[in-house]
């Protein structure tokens, strides 16, 4: 089978199917890797598929140059690259003496490095992408979250201040959810037996007025603030 051929008007080639035997991949895999680097305008643009017999019958093949060879093999397996070096050099030894060919496997080298670098620029630049846009969902989400839980500690700390939440009420907020009236007497006696000093609240019609803990209404008067403010019904 030939593998590599040349004239003395024409550059040393390699085989498509030579390419196939050094990386262990099937040869129409490795014709279809040349014809998208042919589309994409990275291989010599004088590249050309050609017929080659074989036990009577024809198919189709690339002869590749030295720098076209690297390139397909840093697509295909670059793992073997060393392995294509070692075949570059065995070959054109074996031809030196007779074509006088020259040795510039630095060249060949420089392409390959060049082709590792665009790849690894696309591959760098995509993981970019993906992370950005994972980072712009995450903050969107953890900026949602945070919104929302300032919404929820703002609200609890406007009830507060107005007297009508789970830790404290007012008497009037009570009387408005229950339909029942209730004197503040006790329940300021209640503080004052426990030590605990009502706090002040802002209302309308009076200024401010005291707001009195859970536990005196429940002491005083059975009234749970926790089922009255989490939204459920007290009779």
């Amino acid at each position: 089978m030939q593998v590599l051929s040349t004239t003395q008007n024409q550059a040393l080639t390699m085989s498509s199917r030579l390419i196939a035997e050094l990386t262990g991949k099937r040869h129409d895999n490795v014709m279809a890797v040349i014809r998208d680097l042919i589309t994409a305008d990275i291989l010599t643009p004088e590249i050309q598929e050609l017929d080659y017999m074989h036990r009577g019958n024809t198919y189709k093949h690339f002869l590749l140059n030295k720098r076209d060879s690297f390139v397909v093999v840093a697509r295909l397996s670059p793992e073997f690259t060393a392995h294509l070096v070692d075949r570059w050099q065995e070959l054109e030894q074996q031809l030196a003496p007779t074509f006088n060919l020259p040795q510039d496997l630095p060249t060949a080298l420089r392409a390959l490095a060049d082709t590792h670098e665009q790849l690894q620029q696309v591959q760098l630049e995509r993981e970019i992408a993906i992370k950005t846009k994972a980072h712009i969902s995450d903050k969107k989400t953890a900026t949602a979250m945070a919104t929302a839980s300032n919404a929820v500690q703002e609200n609890t700390r406007l009830k507060d201040q107005l007297g009508q939440s789970k830790k404290n009420a007012t008497v009037l907020a009570v009387e408005r959810l229950t339909g029942h009236t209730y004197t503040w007497q006790p329940l300021n006696k209640w503080c004052k037996a426990h030590g605990v000093k009502p706090s002040k609240v802002h209302d309308s019609r009076y200024g401010k007025v005291n707001t009195y803990p859970s536990q005196a209404w429940m002491d005083v008067y059975n009234v749970d603030l926790s089922a009255l403010f989490g939204g459920m019904a007290c009779n």
